[in-house]
């Protein structure tokens, strides 16, 4: 069974409005995101044995895509002056707005990142500086063919069938990445194992 790991709502909202705010960060619509937030979460992961935020990776047409923080920022996209319904997209448009003189509207931060970013840890951000020093004002087109070549992308892309979408996996992020510290991949597939035997008690 491929390793998963439970999405991090809080981090998720840290860590788009830390993105947005920041000034090397270019250009910021919902697909230039769904590409530094994938780059943090694989650089994270092969250097700590998880990721930031835990979301569920999808190899698209256009590349990577993580689908929980991709499916509440289409959500908030699309209400335009109402109300979002899930209350994951509202809360996310509490804290971001859209400018939507572009066809693709543009992320800017509503509240000061001060205000959450204690929900993230210090290698959190870490990685998140070091995806927007190295990619922060690259374009999509730059994203997706660099995205494109990764090993992640490549193998759940080219097993898609002909479906137009197919679920990437952990395991693979570390694959051909000068960035994995050696033993994290075992360390990670160890700790989701004992994940799985011995789950956290839900509360009563």
């Amino acid at each position: 069974m491929p390793v998963v790991f439970a999405f991090d709502f809080k981090k998720a909202l840290a860590g788009v409005v830390y993105l947005a705010s920041s000034p090397v960060v270019t250009a910021l619509d919902r697909y230039k995101l769904g590409k530094l937030i994938f780059l943090a979460d694989k650089y994270h992961l092969v250097r700590h044995g998880r990721p930031i935020f835990g979301d569920y990776y999808w190899a698209f047409e256009y590349g990577p895509g993580p689908q929980h923080i991709l499916n509440m920022l289409r959500e908030v996209i699309v209400a335009v002056d109402r109300v979002p319904h899930g209350e994951w997209a509202q809360r996310l448009a509490e804290v971001i707005e859209l400018d939507r003189r572009w066809e693709n509207p543009r992320i800017k931060p509503r509240v000061r990142i001060e205000d959450l970013q204690d929900s993230l840890s210090v290698s959190d951000r870490r990685a998140l500086d070091y995806v927007i020093e190295r990619h922060g004002k690259k374009d999509f087109d730059e994203l997706k063919a660099m995205t494109h070549e990764m090993v992640a992308y490549r193998r759940a892309w080219g097993a898609r069938g002909r479906k137009r979408r197919a679920p990437m996996k952990y395991e693979d992020f570390f694959d051909e990445d000068p960035e994995a510290i050696a033993g994290t991949k075992a360390e990670m597939l160890e700790n989701y194992a004992l994940r799985r035997a011995f789950p956290e008690p839900r509360g009563l």
